[in-house]
C-alpha cells in the first residue's frame, strides 16, 4: 500500500493533536474517520439524481445517457472552439472571435497559464462557446467592456470585474470597445492549436 500524506493547515493540525490527547486515538484514526464521514455526504448532483429517480421522472439509465450525451456535446463544442482559434501574428498568440489572446506565462508543470486578451477587430464577435473539461478560468477586466455569456446567462463586465468559470461550464465572450483588455488565469493550462 502506497503511503500518502495530506498537507493540513496549522489550525487543523493543532486541533487534531488536541483531539488525539482527549480521545486516545491516533491522528490517522481521527483523520480517516473524519474523511470517511465527509465522503459519505452526497453531492448536490447525487441528491438531484436521487430525487428525480425516486419521483419516477427519470430512470438512472436515462440520467446516465443524458450525462454521456452532455459530455459528448461539450467535447464537440471544445473541439469547434479550438479549431476557431488560429495562430496569431506573433508566437504564443491566437485569434478567436474579436480577440487576440497572448499567452504571457505557463508554469513548467502546466498547472498555471496566464493570458492577455485584447481587441483584434471592432466587430464585437463572440468567441465560439468553450467548455473546458478540467480547467478553471478566471478573467479580470483591466480596461473596456466585455460581453460575457456563461452557461446561457449574458452580462457585461467592466474594469475591475472578476469572473470565475469552473470546468464544464459553457462560456463565450466578445470585447465591446477597442480599448478592452482582459487578464486570464487558467488552471490547468489549455492547449491551443499551433
Amino acid at each position: 500500500m502506497k503511503i500518502q500524506h495530506l498537507v493540513l493547515d496549522d489550525d487543523v493540525h493543532k486541533a487534531l493533536k488536541a483531539r488525539k490527547q482527549k480521545v486516545g486515538l491516533t491522528v490517522k484514526e481521527i483523520g480517516n474517520s473524519a474523511l470517511r464521514a465527509a465522503l459519505g455526504v452526497p453531492t448536490k448532483e447525487e441528491l438531484v439524481v436521487e430525487k428525480l429517480v425516486a419521483s419516477g421522472k427519470i430512470t438512472r439509465e436515462e440520467y446516465e445517457q443524458a450525462v454521456a450525451l452532455a459530455e459528448k456535446e461539450a467535447k464537440a463544442l471544445q473541439k469547434k472552439a479550438l479549431e476557431a482559434a488560429v495562430p496569431g501574428r506573433t508566437p504564443r498568440t491566437w485569434e478567436v472571435g474579436s480577440w487576440t489572446i497572448e499567452e504571457v506565462y505557463r508554469s513548467p508543470d502546466g498547472q498555471l497559464q496566464i493570458g492577455l486578451q485584447s481587441v483584434r477587430n471592432g466587430k464585437k464577435e463572440l468567441t465560439p462557446t468553450l467548455v473546458h473539461d478540467e480547467s478553471h478560468v478566471w478573467a479580470v477586466v483591466l480596461a473596456g467592456r466585455v460581453r460575457l455569456v456563461v452557461d446561457g446567462e449574458e452580462r457585461v463586465l467592466e474594469p475591475h470585474d472578476v469572473v470565475h468559470v469552473p470546468p464544464g461550464t459553457p462560456h463565450a465572450s466578445a470585447p465591446l470597445v477597442k480599448t478592452t483588455r482582459v487578464v486570464l488565469v487558467v488552471s490547468p493550462a489549455v492547449e491551443l492549436p499551433r
